[in-house]
């Protein structure tokens, strides 16, 4: 693989202007959980992970003869506050203004909240397009099968590639990847929900190939979600409520000691359904507040091909633990007042999430609580996700788009 020819001195004066920036000493005297603590505060200002051993490999406190990557040099220019690695280079004084609807203090997010997002959204959509195979590497995938858990075969072709960091990132949460040889003809991973997903090939840290992952639900799917594992369950049947858990889950749920998660899932080909122009209407409760579901949390997940949605909702006295994510805005209830989703969901409450050219109006019993915008497109639009802490049902649920329904409806099977 090619690698671009540093000079020495430059590297070096990055290293330097992270470390006064840091306070932190000479890198060459941290600790591995030093740069563990850079690695996650790499990832909260640039919304992307540089792992621990990249730093250290960055810094020479391991052995590596590779130099490093194009996108580690940009991330870390960022990190300083240049625009990128070229940016750094020519020394600029110029540095990276977030542009926002929003004042900065309101696009805080912690990195609680992030990891949070990473490990429940599984979406892989914050992500670029995809990026040209270098001439004779191929990299592709193959599902095994239609229900879930479901593995996929990564089949690839390397060339020669001589490299001991090589990864598959299968989701857009960069810390689940699969560490590969570079000698290696196939790979397989697991996913344990559906989604629409972006597969990378990563070499050193940078990205060579990447492709779309379509994981479809085929209907609706319930999942308690125990870790690592959920536990799937078929929805029940009835004439008054379209989403809801059979008496066993109920009482599973009820019965435990931890907290545990209820989720319903639809994932599927929805044709040019524009994620930027559509009505989500849901009438929805929480049937559950004893010991730890006291809040009656529910997120309400609109998933597109290029972006997401989470729209939370809880008692209006817990509304300091929810998050707010509209596509590539992220707004934390620890830093901002989101008490306009609080709202009693202990009997059936109708919700409606109106978008239209990115601007965002959310209503509660048929009056508008909260009105924002995001500016990058969601693609199309591909899913679902309602979310309970606890148990929730959903008596009724529509999707419109340029005033047209859009069909959601079928059983797992």
């Amino acid at each position: 693989m090619r690698k671009t020819v540093l000079h020495s001195d430059e590297v070096s004066r990055l290293k330097a202007e992270i470390e006064q920036k840091l306070g932190w000493g000479p890198g060459l005297d941290w600790h591995s959980s030093v740069f563990s603590e850079l690695s996650e505060k790499v990832f909260e200002a640039c919304q992307v992970m540089l792992s621990a051993t990249t730093l250290k490999r960055f810094w020479g406190v391991v052995n590596h003869d590779s130099v490093p990557s194009i996108s580690t040099l940009d991330t870390l220019s960022q990190f300083c506050g240049y625009e990128n690695w070229r940016d750094f280079k020519q020394n600029s004084s110029r540095k990276i203004k977030k542009q926002s609807h929003f004042p900065k203090k309101s696009l805080y997010v912690t990195a609680g909240f992030l990891l949070a997002l990473l490990t429940v959204v599984l979406i892989g959509n914050k992500r670029p397009g995809a990026e040209e195979l270098p001439e004779g590497i191929t990299f592709s995938s193959r599902t095994l099968a239609r229900t879930y858990p479901n593995s996929v075969v990564f089949d690839l072709d390397l060339q020669g590639v001589q490299s001991d960091h090589i990864h598959i990132q299968q989701y857009w949460d960069p810390t689940r990847t699969i560490s590969i040889s570079d000698d290696q003809q196939q790979a397989t991973g697991i996913y344990y929900f559906p989604g629409y997903f972006r597969a990378k090939l990563l070499i050193d840290d940078e990205v060579v190939a990447s492709h779309d992952l379509f994981l479809k639900s085929n209907g609706w799917i319930g999942t308690v979600e125990y870790t690592p594992v959920p536990k799937y369950f078929r929805l029940g049947m009835s004439d008054q409520k379209e989403l809801f858990y059979p008496e066993e889950i109920g009482t599973e749920v009820k019965g435990s000691k931890d907290p545990l998660m209820t989720v319903y899932h639809f994932v599927d080909d929805l044709g040019e359904v524009s994620g930027d122009h559509f009505t989500l209407k849901a009438t929805l409760r929480n049937t559950y507040d004893d010991q730890w579901a006291v809040c009656q949390s529910v997120g309400v997940y609109v998933l597109g091909t290029k972006g997401a949605m989470i729209i939370p909702f809880s008692r209006v006295g817990c509304s300091s633990d929810n998050n707010l994510m509209l596509n590539d805005v992220f707004l934390s209830g620890k830093a901002n007042d989101l008490s306009a989703f609080g709202v009693d969901l202990s009997d059936f409450t109708e919700v409606a999430i109106e978008v239209e050219d990115r601007n965002v109006v959310v209503s509660v019993g048929g009056e508008v609580v909260y009105q924002s915008a995001y500016q990058k497109t969601m693609g199309r639009l591909v899913g679902l996700r309602f979310k309970f802490l606890g148990l929730g049902e959903v008596a009724t649920y529509s999707l419109t788009s340029d005033g047209k329904d859009v069909t959601l409806v079928g059983l797992w099977e």
